[in-house]
């Protein structure tokens, strides 16, 4: 039940007080230090984390997509077929964030496409079983062939660059 005043103040209660005990004093405000000021401005700023890849992002897109689908397969096919591709999903878009923190990108890129081969073989097994419709179907080789373009040009030009040295050596 509310009293319609603002949360904290009510009968006993000072206005500001903080909904402590009636009649006890607030708690004293706490002063910035200058020594406090003076650290802030000495730390550097947090970077703010990279933005994902656009393939990520695409595949993240795709994922959810083809999760909204197999939640209407029939219970028959949506325990295998469809978890299986939602996995397989699930797996490239997780090579592909993981890569994008690595130094080392080319194994996790290579995953990561050999990943979109199996969901790709899956949405066919989907639509041989009537899971899927021909529009639907298309639709998943179209963004899955976008992503692996994508994928395909990173791993290119991960692979073009020379390999990272070892610390300490040279």
């Amino acid at each position: 039940m509310t009293s319609g005043l603002p949360d904290g103040e009510g009968p006993g209660l000072e206005p500001g007080s903080g909904g402590g005990a009636p009649g006890a004093p607030a708690p004293p405000a706490r002063a910035p230090s200058a020594a406090a000021g003076e650290e802030a401005a000495a730390r550097p700023r947090a970077r703010p984390p990279p933005a994902p890849p656009v393939a990520a992002l695409r595949m993240e897109s795709l994922l959810v997509w083809v999760v909204e689908r197999v939640a209407k397969f029939p219970r028959e096919h949506r325990f295998t077929v469809g978890d299986r591709l939602i996995e397989v999903c699930v797996d490239v878009l997780s090579a592909l964030v993981e890569a994008s923190f690595k130094r080392d990108k080319a194994a996790l890129l290579a995953a990561a496409s050999r990943a979109l081969v199996r969901a790709r073989v899956l949405a066919r097994v989907a639509r041989r079983l009537r899971l899927l419709t021909e529009a639907q179907q298309l639709h998943f080789v179209a963004e899955s062939d976008e992503v692996g373009k994508m994928v395909g040009g990173w791993h290119r030009s991960v692979s073009a660059r020379p390999a990272p040295r070892a610390r300490g050596a040279g």
